[in-house]
């Protein structure tokens, strides 16, 4: 049995994800951008801190400024830049926060359908072998004196054949290690979220909806 705040912290982000969409607190934007902060310091993930200020910045004051001008006034444009960082908070948190193949492991043993877990499971897996896969073509496109770069249609659409090659690849790869559609399954790890991870995310969520009806 293994530990894991994989699905509890998904389901905390996913939460404040619905409310701070649906709500006008700038105090809620506030304490999850605060939240995150702290988060990835911990984490010891200071790109992702980075690029929690900087790449919704501009997206943010452009927000800011159109309300102001054309809107409904500062507080709204406060409300709506607030959000904007939110958001970029809770995105950082998941994506540094959460490791993808232990959280689809453990949503397959929630009963989710493991077609659609193994499905994505082998396009994470293929991901090293499409770059190779990228830097071979454009290796074999410079020595017949053309350059590709990013912008090359036909880059995209030469991976995207070689994908569907290796479709019946991986299918034949699964079955031949005993994969079946409708067979059940006996995990060969048990995950678990531990009790504390739960006691902090319910104190989290008291935490921000309190400040969220503290400042209506």
């Amino acid at each position: 049995m293994v530990k894991t705040n994989s699905l509890n912290l998904t389901c905390l982000l996913f939460f404040f994800t619905l409310e701070i969409s649906f709500t006008k607190s700038i105090a809620l934007n506030l304490f999850i951008v605060g939240l995150s902060v702290i988060f990835l310091m911990v984490k010891k993930r200071y790109f992702g801190l980075a690029g929690l200020f900087l790449l919704p910045l501009i997206p943010a004051i452009s927000t800011f400024w159109s309300v102001m001008v054309y809107g409904s006034g500062s507080d709204d444009a406060w409300l709506l830049f607030s959000r904007t960082f939110a958001f970029a908070a809770l995105g950082m948190m998941f994506a540094f926060g959460i490791d993808l193949e232990e959280l689809l492991l453990v949503l397959e043993q929630k009963k989710v359908s493991p077609n659609f877990i193994y499905g994505i499971l082998v396009v994470l897996h293929a991901i090293p072998d499409i770059k190779q896969e990228i830097r071979e073509l454009k290796n074999a496109s410079l020595l017949r004196g053309k350059r590709m770069t990013v912008f090359s249609p036909y880059l995209y659409l030469k991976t995207i054949f070689v994908a569907f090659n290796w479709r019946d690849q991986y299918t034949e790869a699964m079955i031949s290690r005993g994969f079946d559609d409708d067979g059940k399954r006996m995990p060969s790890i048990t995950f678990q979220t531990p009790v504390m991870w739960i006691l902090i995310s319910t104190s989290l969520i008291v935490i921000g909806n309190s400040l969220m009806i503290l400042t209506f």
